[in-house]
């Protein structure tokens, strides 16, 4: 016995219309999900990491030969995280030394996680070995370490993420600018500290979002 064709027509339009009438509530209710997810993230992505060139610093030793200049260097960041709710991992994360806008070393630090509301304290090692050339970098980081006062830049790379549960979202990457830090030579050892006043460091427009 065969269906009415009416009946039929009118079950293809009941359905059609729940499926139209379905359509906006999944999508109401993804983004009722989502939205609040999005604000946990944005809040604490907007909060600005806050580095500093630790005194504790230092060139502990240097070489200054007639063909090469080699020196040792020991940089401490410390970093804060302000967020109280979101932990943040760095990844990535390099640390270059310039003279004169010219690299004199650089070193990689090995990713670390930091816990919400904390400060840590990262060391990165770098080593510059260098021939003594007609360079104003090589000129200038020759005379600083003969007469006791060494000034550079530093800059601090680094991926970031942001901890939500058992994943980690990444966000902008952070570049921090430490300018006219100043090494002084120590009276009771043959390195050079950092001089306190000179590890103010910026971070760079992405560092803020």
């Amino acid at each position: 016995m065969s269906s009415d064709p009416v009946i039929e027509q009118e079950t293809r339009h009941s359905s059609r219309g729940c499926c139209n009438a379905t359509k906006p509530c999944l999508v109401t209710a993804t983004l009722c999900l989502c939205f609040p997810i999005i604000i946990f993230l944005a809040i604490p992505a907007t909060m600005s990491p806050t580095f500093t060139l630790d005194p504790a610093s230092s060139i502990p030793s240097f070489n200054v030969s007639s063909s090469r200049v080699a020196a040792e260097w020991t940089l401490i960041f410390s970093v804060e995280n302000p967020s109280k709710l979101v932990p943040v991992k760095y990844t990535g994360m390099k640390a270059t030394i310039f003279m004169d806008s010219a690299p004199l070393a650089h070193a990689k630090v090995e990713p670390f996680v930091q816990k919400a509301a904390n400060h840590t304290n990262v060391r990165a090692h770098c080593r510059s070995d260098l021939p003594r050339a007609n360079k104003l970098s090589i000129k200038s980081l020759v005379s600083g370490l003969e007469h006791g006062a060494v000034r550079t830049d530093v800059v601090l790379s680094s991926g970031r993420r942001l901890g939500l549960g058992a994943w980690w979202v990444p966000v902008f990457d952070v570049s921090v600018t430490c300018n006219d830090v100043l090494f002084t030579a120590e009276s009771d050892s043959g390195g050079l500290t950092l001089l306190a006043g000179t590890a103010y460091c910026t971070l760079g427009l992405f560092g803020y979002l």
